[in-house]
């Protein structure tokens, strides 16, 4: 609150209104704090279980050739950190290879790259650099970075700002402003956010230069339960500078308590076989 005090004084000093002033400052540092804390709390997200799912990544430039590259996933779990893992298969010109993705308990993310050898083998991991990981995966719209959401850059800068609390795609949601100290050219200058505001999931995000042009704007489109918890089934993320868009598509397998159900309600069905066959073929 001592910059709430500082123009206080120095308006007064200037002759202007100091209740109304000083009303806008707690407003606009109610706005940081606030952003602040929402942006620790989505920093502060980790998984709680191993997982896998697999997928594939739909890429459709301007004016090129569509491509769709499958891959799988996994996320580990140990303690306060945790890993995820893509693979993704060689297809059309485009080769094979597996990123994984280390999140730390100080919410850093690092980054590994190894390509498929000869042999049918992913060879010797290399760490990326920060900058990096901020190229395109598989030739794709989504950057290596963006999948190390919510350690991906925009969260951790120093400005996080409340921007409202309103209703997009029916959820209440967080709208929050992260503004980048230091943009590169062709970068983004500030990112808004909207968060869902139960589940702290991510339901539009868009990035913009330092003219206020959107960049990239992601999404998730659609949802699946799972185990009695929805999950998202794809993800759309759209490059305003190529015009080209990526969709990523997720699979998730059976959950136990479905698999458990069909096989008793095949064995269930085999029995009633049995006795139907005993019926009908009687043993002298």
């Amino acid at each position: 609150m001592k910059s709430v005090v500082a123009s206080f004084l120095l308006l007064a000093l200037l002759g202007a209104e100091p209740p109304q002033a000083a009303g806008a400052d707690v407003q606009r540092d109610t706005a940081l704090v606030e952003g602040r804390r929402i942006a620790r709390m989505l920093l502060g997200q980790r998984p709680t279980a191993d997982a896998s799912v697999s997928g594939s990544i739909h890429i459709r430039p301007r004016g090129g050739k569509a491509r769709e590259i499958p891959f799988r996933s996994s996320v580990t779990v140990g303690g306060n950190d945790w890993k995820t893992v893509y693979e993704t298969e060689a297809i059309e010109g485009t080769p094979a290879v597996r990123l994984t993705i280390r999140h730390t308990s100080n919410v850093v993310a690092e980054f590994f790259v190894q390509d498929l050898e000869a042999d049918g083998t992913f060879g010797e991991a290399v760490r990326l650099t920060w900058a990096e990981a901020f190229r395109p995966f598989v030739g794709s719209d989504f950057r290596i970075i963006d999948l190390a959401y919510p350690h991906s850059d925009h969260l951790t800068w120093p400005t996080q700002r409340l921007l409202s609390r309103d209703i997009r795609r029916g959820q209440s949601c967080h709208q929050l402003e992260s503004v980048n100290p230091t943009p590169a050219k062709g970068g983004f200058a500030k990112v808004i956010s909207w968060i869902d505001i139960d589940t702290g999931g991510p339901l539009e995000i868009t990035g913009y230069d330092l003219s206020g042009d959107k960049l990239l704007q992601f999404s998730p489109k659609r949802f699946r339960k799972v185990n009695g918890e929805f999950k998202v089934t794809e993800l759309h993320i759209s490059n305003r500078q190529t015009r080209s868009r990526t969709v990523l598509r997720l699979v998730y397998g059976k959950p136990e308590s479905e698999k458990e159900a069909a096989k008793a309600v095949e064995s269930r069905r085999s029995a009633l076989n049995a006795r139907a066959d005993a019926l009908l073929n009687p043993k002298d």
